[in-house]
């Protein structure tokens, strides 16, 4: 979702029955899940719903399964295409692999179907700081990862996701501060000279030119502006998941308000990993963790490493007299996406993009809740207020801030619904009248490293054993716990290709060069490249990075309250 100021939560204060790194369980003073909940708050993205949004494959849990996927959101659409696709191409008459995937509530009803819809990777911003602490091979490697986003899903929507309303985009990242503008403006020159093709596309605008081009405040000091994408993000992962159940339904299996509620390993009555579920008992060889914020309620030694942050999302009818025209090259509403950059004493966020069709709605976030002394408020779980419901504040913040970031003149008279005008009470969709048509909040993770996780989980990480490796097939790995996670706020940028990793590491092809599906356009993003290759090597979880993870919480935690500066596109502030 974005918007990253962020500190992690309290040694001994994790949420939910989590061990701290003293050892202590406290599953009763905090009122923090460690698994997803059913959320108050209804995004807009998921009305009307999926048909297959409380889909069960079947009436009973199958009793084994090959590889058992959690969660259902992109990351997991992302690891069953690969997989189930990849499988079938090299099937040669044998059995193909069985895939079962365990959603806690409803289909994509975590932060992917929460988020704003962007696919806007933070490049300039935290190149800079990248560069300097894992080197400059490392961090280009990580802009170009994060840029293959734009086309690869792109790529995909146009193939299986129509309705999904994947585009490309002007990204505008707007100031409102003169040092944070020439603090971006120079993090942006270093970023052009390591990278000038990746940064071609860069523009800065300055006072009323940035002002009159974008339909800014008079408050605006400038803007850098590139390209980027939008998608609706809830229709393009059901999209895909539908597409996958109707071409393999006989070994691709999803259940739907099916927590897995633990794990353990083998042991003398099975040699295989089993999940506990309130609808039974299933055992596989592989289990693939892929509820990001969440990983730490099956994984409790990533429950600090991983952290979970609230924010508010909101839909909103842009005032009358706000037209979105774009560029000579990127035409009409919907083809822009803004990010409004906060003070240097703030350093905070929020983030917009516009439907390219109904009523042109403004999908606009950002109003991070929580503050440094309080995890549970972060979590939009703190006593005194319903569990995950928006913070106030927060909620305020976003509902009155666009024609400031506008401007009265360019907002114009507020927007009146033009939907659902004499339909009976039946057919009415349940949004608001005035101008902020839906409210609600999500959860999104924060790694304390600042990058994702991904790759199999060492079973000293996991808590448990691995099961033997009994099977000489050689169409998979060897049996493991598999993880992507800790996308800080941009898993739109982050989490397909992670996943992608994921899957050809389970299938046992991580080594193998050019293997996957959805290659981009000839010499371009891991062409002829393996796993090894083009997944940063600084995204894989291990024993010594989770060793250095809780080194940095423990020296933040000696901080007072705990706060640090944030990721991704927190970076801009730099210094200041």
């Amino acid at each position: 979702m974005g918007n990253c100021v962020s500190r992690p939560p309290q040694t001994g204060t994790t949420a939910g029955a989590c061990s701290s790194e003293k050892g202590d369980v406290a599953p009763e003073t905090t009122p923090c899940p460690t698994l997803p909940f059913q959320e108050p708050t209804q995004s807009f993205w998921t009305y009307p719903p999926s048909s297959i949004a409380t889909y069960t494959s079947q009436d009973s849990l199958p009793t084994h399964a090959d590889i058992v996927v959690i969660g259902s959101g992109i990351s997991s659409a992302s690891f069953a295409r690969t997989l189930l696709e990849i499988d079938q191409e090299r099937d040669d008459a044998s059995r193909p692999l069985h895939v079962v995937m365990l959603e806690a509530q409803e289909t994509c009803s975590g932060a992917t179907g929460r988020n704003g819809g962007h696919i806007n990777p933070p490049l300039y911003h935290d190149y800079e700081d990248l560069k300097q602490s894992i080197g400059t091979r490392a961090a280009q490697q990580i802009m170009r990862f994060r840029l293959a986003h734009l086309e690869v899903l792109a790529k995909v929507a146009a193939a299986e996701a129509d309705s999904a309303d994947c585009r490309e985009v002007q990204a505008v990242d707007v100031f409102f501060d003169g040092v944070v503008f020439a603090e971006a403006k120079r993090k942006l020159s270093v970023y052009k000279a390591d990278l000038p093709q990746e940064a071609k596309a860069y523009e800065v605008w300055e006072g009323a030119n940035a002002q009159k081009t974008f339909n800014l405040s008079p408050l605006a000091v400038g803007c850098i502006t590139t390209r980027a994408g939008a998608v609706h993000p809830y229709r393009f992962v059901t999209s895909i998941l539908s597409r996958l159940l109707a071409d393999y339904p006989k070994h691709f299996h999803l259940y739907t308000r099916t927590p897995c509620t633990s794990i353990t390993g083998p042991s003398t009555t099975t040699p295989f990993y089993t999940l506990n579920t309130p609808r039974g008992q299933l055992s596989a060889s592989h289990v693939v963790h892929l509820t990001n914020a969440y990983v730490g309620g099956l994984i409790p030694r990533l429950a600090n490493a991983i952290y979970r942050v609230r924010e508010t999302m909101s839909t909103q009818r842009p005032g009358r007299g706000l037209h979105f025209q774009g560029t000579s090259d990127v035409k009409g509403d919907g083809r822009r996406s803004y990010v409004f950059f906060d003070s240097p004493q703030r350093k905070g966020f929020d983030y917009l993009t516009q439907l390219p069709n109904g009523e042109r709605e403004l999908m606009f976030g950002g109003g991070l809740e929580g503050t440094a002394q309080d995890s549970g408020a972060a979590e939009g779980c703190s006593p005194g207020k319903a569990r995950g419901m928006y913070d106030v504040h927060s909620a305020a913040h976003v509902s009155g801030a666009l024609p400031i970031y506008f401007g009265a003149t360019n907002w114009g008279a507020e927007g009146v619904s033009v939907e659902g005008e004499g339909a009976d009470d039946d057919e009415r969709d349940p949004w608001a009248a005035g101008r902020v048509k839906a409210l609600w909040s999500g959860v999104l993770s924060v790694s304390v490293d600042e990058l994702p996780w991904v790759g199999r989980v060492p079973p000293r990480i996991a808590g448990r054993m691995s099961p033997p490796n009994t099977n000489s097939s050689t169409r998979m790995a060897r049996p493991g716990e598999w993880v992507a996670a800790g996308y800080s706020g941009e898993g739109m940028v982050h989490a397909w290709l992670c996943s992608r990793a994921v899957a050809l590491m389970v299938l046992g092809l991580e080594t193998a060069k050019g293997v996957g599906i959805d290659s981009i356009a000839e010499g371009q993003f891991a062409e002829g490249q393996s796993v090894d290759e083009w997944l940063p090597a600084c995204y894989r979880i291990s024993e010594a990075r989770l060793e250095r993870a809780n080194s940095i919480i423990k020296r933040l935690n000696r901080r007072i309250g705990g706060g640090r500066g944030g990721t991704g596109k927190m970076k801009v502030y730099g210094s200041t």
